[in-house]
């Protein structure tokens, strides 16, 4: 007897394997006709072929964009002037396009024949002595020319393309001054007019400049473009720039302002602002961070963070950019800040130091009356008695007869004396003073050391200035063994570090930048570096 069948029976929850279509299959599911059907299998090949096609595309950008870790710097040489829809024929020089170092793992030091501690190279030339120092052909002064390469035969290059700030806009990691501001009186103003173009190149033909020396000015400032932070500052220890440690000889002074400041004067002094020029950009960036450091006192607009070393050599930054440009949104800051040195003065003694109303030192004092000086030319009323105050200071350190300056006291040494005597020019000596004379005649005549850059930044000035007999060889010297000592490899190709006690603190962006503005003496021309402006004092 066969078994009864279920009443309800369940259904079978096997897959039957008889394929669909024959008699007896079970009806296809779902997701068995969507997978059967044509149109899915075209729409699937379809997905996956984009899909891959993206994810192609997506490597093909990652790869067109990625940059190397080492590449060579990219700034303005040209000098603005050019056609905005013309071709781009802008010649190239390279600067620091490797980070190699030197076989033996360091940088080899360059430095001239009177430095016992490291001799010359083979490759690079022997400096040569003051006497016998070869003429320069005119062409060779035709410097800076838009079309032509400003390195030296043996130095690094790098690739150097337009660089300019559109107006009202807000400047690659940072905010920036807008550089569509009017200018009045501007750049064609007479004091400033040997910073620029073919008048630059005159400049510095006619005062001792060389083709070498300029390449070196170029190599400096494309290093100080590269250290500046994304704020826009400078910072003595270097940080926050793109060096990324990658350079020697950080600094340990903690003021922003005195280091974004002092970084940003050869700019100023190559005739870049934040209106014009090959480094519009970085000057404009720079500017705009001092003015959001300046705070409002009852002294007026403070820019010291912590020194009045910060605040003078500020005020001078805004003295020249006002000067150079007549660009009214500086007048009010720079104002602002001449009021600051004034009420900051010690009334006792006359002069100035770390902090306001504090009793002087010969350094910080005459970095307030530099950028006194600056600022009356730019237009900016300064006090008479605030110079007043100032001489009877410098009577205070003076010795032998005015021919020597110590730094708090009377005393001798070389690098006060030179920083004095510059001082005294500031504050209304003539070349016809005989303790002027004396002293620059003795610091003069031993030579520049090779290592004394503030010593020797401050006495090119006062030479020059005075038109001092001894100028040329003592010039042809400084000028050569500066080029001699800049480095040229790796990061730091570009930059200078000297063995110099008395910038220490300011590390390699300091001596940097002191090298540059010493190279650029020929036609910087500052105002108050001017014979015309030294003998004007109040």
């Amino acid at each position: 007897m066969s078994p009864e069948p279920s009443r309800n029976p369940e259904p079978s929850r096997t897959t039957s394997s008889t394929p669909p279509g024959v008699e007896g299959a079970p009806a296809p599911t779902w997701i068995e006709r969507v997978v059967e059907s044509p149109v899915s299998r075209s729409a699937y090949a379809s997905v996956v072929a984009h899909v891959l096609l993206g994810i192609l595309l997506a490597l093909a950008t990652v790869t067109a964009h990625r940059e190397p870790t080492s590449r060579p710097l990219v700034l303005a040489l040209d000098d603005g002037e050019a056609e905005a829809d013309g071709p781009d024929d802008t010649d190239t020089v390279e600067i620091g396009a490797t980070d190699d170092r030197a076989a033996s793992g360091s940088e080899a030091e360059i430095v001239p024949e009177e430095v016992a501690s490291a001799g010359t190279p083979a490759d690079i030339p022997a400096m040569e002595s003051i006497d016998d120092a070869a003429p320069l052909s005119e062409e060779a002064f035709d410097t800076p020319p838009a079309d032509d390469t400003l390195a030296a035969a043996d130095g690094p290059r790098a690739t150097a393309v337009a660089v300019r700030l559109p107006s009202d806009t807000i400047a690659r990691g940072g905010a920036a001054i807008p550089a569509n501001r009017p200018t009045k009186g501007g750049v064609s103003g007479v004091p400033y007019a040997s910073r620029r173009g073919e008048e630059r190149g005159k400049a510095t033909r006619g005062r001792g400049g060389s083709p070498a020396s300029e390449a070196a000015v170029e190599r400096g400032l494309a290093w100080l473009a590269l250290h500046q932070a994304n704020d826009g500052s400078w910072r003595f220890d270097l940080d926050g720039c793109r060096c990324d440690g990658a350079c020697r000889d950080p600094g340990t002074l903690s003021s922003t302002t005195a280091s974004t400041a002092i970084a940003l004067l050869p700019f100023l002094g190559a005739g870049s602002t934040h209106l014009e020029g090959r480094y519009q950009e970085t000057v404009s960036r720079g500017l705009y961070y001092l003015l959001s450091r300046m705070q409002s006192t009852p002294r007026g607009g403070d820019l010291c963070e912590g020194t009045m070393y910060g605040h003078g050599i500020a005020t001078l930054v805004l003295a020249e950019a006002l000067g150079m440009t007549g660009d009214d949104l500086l007048r009010k800051p720079c104002r602002d800040a001449v009021r600051f040195i004034e009420t900051s003065q010690d009334l006792h003694g006359g002069g100035w130091r770390y902090l306001p109303g504090q009793a002087g030192d010969i350094t910080v004092t005459t970095w307030q009356v530099a950028a006194l000086r600056s600022a009356g030319l730019a237009g900016v009323e300064t006090s008479s008695p605030t110079f007043e105050g100032a001489r009877r200071f410098l009577d205070s350190v003076a010795t032998q007869k005015g021919a020597a300056y110590g730094y708090r006291t009377p005393a001798a040494a070389p690098c006060t004396s030179a920083i004095g005597l510059l001082c005294r020019m500031y504050t209304g000596w003539g070349v016809d003073e005989e303790p002027l004379e004396r002293g620059i005649t003795a610091l003069a005549r031993p030579g520049p050391k090779p290592h004394a850059i503030y010593q020797n930044f401050y006495l090119a000035q006062a030479l020059i200035q005075t038109d001092h007999p001894v100028w040329p060889r003592w010039n042809s010297r400084n000028r050569d063994q500066i080029v001699a000592l800049q480095s040229r490899v790796g990061h730091e190709a570009g930059s200078w570090f000297f063995a110099d006690r008395e910038t220490a603190p300011g590390g390699r962006l300091a001596h940097t930048a002191l090298a540059v503005l010493t190279l650029e003496v020929y036609y910087r021309l500052l105002p108050i570096y001017r014979q015309e402006a030294v003998t004007d004092a109040p």
